[in-house]
């Protein structure tokens, strides 16, 4: 309710020292993670101080029409299942603890409406932090099942106030996360619009938000995440408008499902959007040309940093060709070799890219081909984080 708003946001450091628990060449393999896709991890969870999941817990993630990807032992791998929307936020949150302690990069889980009225809020109850470098995970996954599992969907959405609160402890490190070259990465899970006084929403609070996400943005080294838990049209809109704001440094991610529509329909069909794709996006990643999957269709040079990445195998491969014929036979040799993936689409297990629309995506083709893009001779640019 808006009696919360004025709670404090946690009180330990955001800042880190350099990661001693980072994701082992063991581990990554352990999770099929290809060691192209390994790298550029590691390389962002340095550049990391934390993650930070603000998790939008208002009455209306009691609506029923949310899903979540559940593992089941057949041949498929995974299935759907329905389930409130507050159980996939909840689903959401687990995944991402999981995963990011196997990365060694710290984890917070902030309640949107917390149960605290005090001046602090109290971990295990308004917030749960998971960290590598605090010990054993079983512990800290249990601690913070029992924090989800002990509240329901309540309150309104108080967005605005959650999220200035959360700007003002970054800025009280600016001096450290700059002197670690460090950026906090924020992702809000929600499903609604953002409410005011007594749960007002209108077009002022919308603004309210905006000028806050702007703010952020544009002080501090935060990387912007919002992952949408609804399908409601005009949630979707407002959000997806301010996602097409130039000077914001946000992206919008949909479920799984919806992101690998809207992947295919952007003209990227050669790639497989796996769960380790989305989970990627969906906890903040540098590298642009991941935000870009689902606005554009890729040009061969972005299609070659991709393929990179998901078919490195092993740090001794050599780099993919960049002449587009031998491009094409290295990624048609490599791909025999490539574990199967989920595809949320088709809801099976397949090759990670396909490689006929591979070959679409790089030869240039007739006029009454399809046609992804100018082919340069040299398609090959370097797998920065940017």
């Amino acid at each position: 309710s808006t009696a919360n708003e004025e709670v404090a946001q946690p009180t330990e450091a955001l800042a880190r020292p350099a990661a001693a628990d980072e994701l082992s060449d063991e581990a990554a393999r352990a999770i099929q993670l290809p060691a192209g896709l390994a790298k550029l991890v590691r390389e962002e969870s340095n550049k990391i101080a934390v993650r930070i999941f603000l998790l939008d817990n208002s009455g209306s993630t009691s609506h029923p029409d949310g899903k979540r990807l559940v593992e089941v032992d057949d041949e498929h791998g995974f299935q759907w299942e329905q389930c409130t929307r507050w159980e996939e936020i909840v689903h959401t949150a687990l995944e991402h603890a999981r995963w990011n302690l196997q990365l060694g990069v710290p984890v917070e889980f902030v309640l949107l409406n917390p149960l605290s009225t005090g001046d602090n809020l109290c971990e295990g109850l308004d917030f749960q932090r998971v960290d590598a470098s605090r010990g054993d995970a079983a512990p800290q996954l249990e601690a913070l099942q029992r924090m989800l599992d002990g509240i329901g969907p309540c309150g309104f959405t108080p967005l605005t106030a959650r999220l200035r609160k959360i700007r003002e402890r970054v800025a009280r490190e600016l001096q450290d996360l700059a002197r670690r070259q460090q950026r906090v990465i924020l992702v809000i899970l929600t499903d609604g619009l953002p409410t005011g006084h007594m749960g007002m929403t209108g077009e002022r609070e919308q603004k309210l938000l905006v000028q806050e996400l702007r703010r952020m943005s544009a002080e501090l080294p935060v990387h912007l995440v919002v992952r949408l838990c609804t399908d409601q049209g005009d949630v979707v809109e407002f959000y997806n408008s301010i996602d097409e704001e130039v000077e914001l440094q946000l992206e919008v991610i949909d479920d799984m499902r919806g992101e690998a529509y809207e992947c295919k329909r952007a003209g990227n069909r050669w790639l497989t959007y796996s769960p380790l794709i989305h989970r990627l996006r969906e906890g903040g990643t540098f590298l642009k040309v991941m935000d870009l999957l689902d606005e554009r269709r890729l040009v061969p040079a972005e299609v070659w940093q991709v393929c990179q990445l998901l078919l490195q195998h092993t740090s001794s491969d050599p780099v993919l060709p960049s002449a587009p014929r031998d491009f094409c036979d290295a990624v048609r040799e490599r791909l025999l070799h490539a574990p199967a993936v989920f595809d949320p689409a088709k809801q099976t297990k397949v090759p990670p890219l396909s490689f006929a629309e591979v070959e679409w995506a790089v030869t240039p083709k007739g006029d009454l081909h399809r046609y992804c893009g100018d082919v340069t001779s040299d398609m090959a640019v370097k797998c920065t984080v940017q």
